[in-house]
């Protein structure tokens, strides 16, 4: 019982940009048991926490799902703070800047500015996207969920798939979501040992880098028109994740 409601937790935190489940599972003492099993394939003592992370994740999913559809732009200025906050967790390993950081960093900054050409949100509505493309955001996003200070929700808004996987969600198309599930339990069994040994070995310049993503495909969540109430609902967003994340 207790797996599945730390499951739930982890679900929740999961679909939140900026929030690192990574930290999570480091918070609740399971992380390098949790890495050491996934990289002998051992799953069946986390079953219940895997059901618990899809019913947090399913709820979510409804929940932010109707917010960009009724308030796109209170919902995506929300989720703008939480997403830059998160910023001071992934380079809380490494907070000295020098120039080779800095390069990553920029070529992060226009990868992400590139590839966030949608708004999110703007639509409302579902979008196509190639099943391949699906499944490698959904092994991608889970393979760095696992790693902390490194928010997996935050890959899906870099490769502007992340509304569309609400929309998913709560809908229940159930063929997108097994592709997408499919490609996450392949993140985890297949990415995470390996993406662990490079996020070791070159922490400093990932971390550089994958702030600069964020950075860039921050654009994806600007709102059409500013309303002062805005600027409230950014800080609401981005103080308790900036808190969470010097944590």
């Amino acid at each position: 019982m207790t797996l599945y409601l730390q499951g739930v937790v982890l679900g929740f935190i999961m679909v939140l940009p900026g929030m690192s489940g990574g930290t999570v599972f480091v918070i609740f003492g399971i992380y390098e048991q949790l890495v050491r099993d996934l990289a002998r394939r051992i799953l069946k003592p986390y079953i219940p926490l895997l059901i618990g992370i899809l019913t947090g994740i399913f709820a979510s999913g409804f929940l932010f799902a109707w917010f960009f559809t009724e308030q796109r732009d209170k919902t995506s200025i929300f989720l703008l703070g939480c997403l830059l906050a998160s910023i001071r967790a992934v380079l809380k390993c490494c907070p000295g800047l020098n120039s080779k950081r800095m390069v990553f960093m920029s070529v992060g900054i226009m990868i992400g500015f590139l590839l966030s050409n949608d708004p999110i949100g703007a639509a409302g509505a579902l979008e196509e996207v190639n099943p391949i493309y699906l499944f490698v955001a959904g092994a991608l996003s889970s393979a760095t969920m696992v790693l902390p200070g490194l928010p997996g929700s935050s890959v899906l808004i870099v490769m502007g798939v992340y509304d569309t996987v609400l929309f998913y969600l709560s809908d229940l198309v159930i063929t997108k979501l097994l592709i997408f599930g499919v490609g996450g339990l392949t993140g985890m069994l297949m990415l995470v040992h390996l993406l662990e040994k490079l996020y070791d070995r070159y922490r400093a310049i990932i971390s550089y880098f994958f702030a600069g993503l964020i950075l860039g495909s921050s654009r994806a969540l600007f709102p059409y028109q500013f309303d002062p109430f805005l600027v409230l609902l950014f800080f609401a967003g981005f103080i308790p994740v900036w808190k969470w994340s010097g944590k």
